[in-house]
């Protein structure tokens, strides 16, 4: 028998390559120590450091090595405050019936 485990952090972060989130409004990436930044402009090749995508946040522009995934909070999950409503994830994996 198969047993699988669940991890709420697994299902609330997937990885994305940098240049499909020009294709997501207002994603949030996620870093290494789970600090979070959303994305607010524009999502492009940069032509100041080749290889690099240049996406512009609410912090300030930040490049981003075209060939390695970003990690962002999961859009399609709708939760309540920092989307981590574990309500919201049951929902996605289907561990709970629509209501």
């Amino acid at each position: 028998m198969t047993t699988h485990s669940y991890s709420p952090a697994a299902v609330a972060h997937i990885e994305i390559a940098p240049t499909e989130l020009a294709h997501i409004t207002g994603a949030v990436i996620v870093g290494d120590h789970d600090g979070r930044i959303q994305v607010t402009g524009t999502v492009e090749p940069s032509h100041v450091m080749p290889g690099m995508v240049s996406v512009e946040t609410e912090a300030g522009t930040l490049y981003l090595d075209a060939e390695l995934p970003v990690t962002i909070v999961n859009p399609t999950i709708q939760t309540r405050e920092d989307r981590d409503d574990i309500e919201g994830l049951a929902h996605t994996v289907g561990l709970l019936k629509a209501s």
